[in-house]
Formats: structure tokens, C-alpha cells, sequence
């Protein structure tokens, strides 16, 4: 069951435009201006929260809820995410991120993923050992390859650190995607966080 999806945002106008898409999709959009706000108004039975990707704000509400020894599922979004914003918002703790407009479906896919386990906190620590148990299954030059995708480098960076091709990275990227499972780089960058989150600290890319 889905519960109510927080959409903090301090561009109003786009904060208005990504709750409505949330909503059409059939999911309650409660909208916020700052994280101080949500902090202060919020009902208390969000579940999820968006968080638009414009500002540092959506590691602070990472940040804030760790903090207070409990977790939410953090989405930050934006227009043109960099490989680099993706890896911080995972790398603090986010649990996903989607570029504008928002694909509902996916995100509802997202948010479905939580109802599994019997609380958030089960549930993130069962997606981590899902992870690890998927990790498991590449090779010592793809978990290499995947470290250095967490430390934001590009095909050409890791290339050179690893002295292989451009190429010859794209292929390791490309097998990385299917043994996990993942449908994206970002996906894939996520279960490489959870991983090292199950064990309460954020995984140190190589690199």
C-alpha cells in the first residue's frame, strides 16, 4: 500500500508540476518549500520522500532522518542529472533518482519496493543483502569497474586507471547491468551503496 509522497521542492513551479504527475499516477502528493518545513508540518506517515535535486537539500533530509535513527526513502530528481549528483545522493543515503519529466511508472516501481518486509527499516536492510547477494556475482574487474563508477569517473577515466579501453569499459558496464539485474547505471550504483549502507556506513569509492 502506497502512503503519502512528500515533494519538497523550492521551485514552486515545478514542485506543482511533479505533484501533479505523482498524483495522476494515484499516489497522495503532500507538497513542502524547504526540508525545515517538512520537518516542522509534515503528517508523519510519509513513506517517500521526492526531493527536487537543485540544491544540497536532499542529503540534508538524508541526513536529518539518520540523524533521528529512522529512515525514509529519499527520490531526489532533476532536470539533467551528472553521473557525479547521482553518486552523492546515493552515496548519503538516497534511494533513487529520475531525471524531469518524471517516468511515473518507474517511480511507482520504486516505491513499490518498499512495501516488501515488515518496515522501512527491514525492507532497506533486505534490498542491502540483495545486493550483496547480486554483487557476488561479478568479477573482480567489474567490482572494479563499479567502484570507480561510484566515484563519478567517466569511461575514459576509468579507462586510463585501469588501463583498458574506452570500450573495453562498456562492455564491463554493460555485463555489470545484466548480472545485476539493473535496467540503469544508477540502479546499478544503488545496490553498490546499499551494500556497504547494510553495515551502517557508506561505501568509499576507489579512485
Amino acid at each position: 500500500m502506497r502512503g503519502t509522497l512528500a515533494v519538497i521542492d523550492a521551485d514552486e513551479q515545478v514542485r506543482d508540476q511533479v505533484g501533479r504527475q505523482v498524483e495522476a499516477a494515484g499516489v497522495i502528493a503532500q507538497p513542502f518549500d524547504t526540508l525545515e518545513q517538512f520537518v516542522t508540518r509534515r503528517a508523519g506517515d510519509e513513506q517517500v520522500v521526492l526531493v527536487g535535486d537543485d540544491t544540497p537539500m536532499e542529503l540534508g533530509v538524508c541526513e536529518h532522518f539518520r540523524a533521528q535513527g529512522c529512515w525514509l526513502a529519499v527520490i531526489a530528481y532533476a532536470s539533467r542529472p551528472s553521473l557525479r549528483r547521482v553518486v552523492a545522493v546515493l552515496r548519503g543515503g538516497g534511494y533513487d533518482y529520475f531525471s524531469l519529466p518524471l517516468d511515473t511508472a518507474a517511480l511507482l516501481r520504486s516505491i513499490d519496493q518498499l512495501g516488501d518486509g515488515n518496515g522501512p527499516y527491514a525492507a532497506a536492510r533486505q534490498r542491502a543483502a540483495l545486493a550483496r547477494t547480486r554483487l557476488a556475482h561479478l568479477s573482480p574487474r567489474e567490482r572494479e569497474v563499479l567502484a570507480r563508477m561510484a566515484g563519478g569517473h567517466s569511461n575514459k577515466v576509468i579507462g586510463i586507471e585501469l588501463g583498458i579501453s574506452p570500450r573495453t569499459v562498456e562492455i564491463h558496464r554493460a555485463n555489470i547491468l545484466s548480472k545485476l539485474g539493473a535496467c540503469s547505471s544508477t540502479e546499478a550504483l544503488r545496490m553498490y551503496f546499499e551494500e556497504h549502507l547494510l553495515n551502517g556506513a557508506a561505501a568509499r569509492p576507489e579512485g
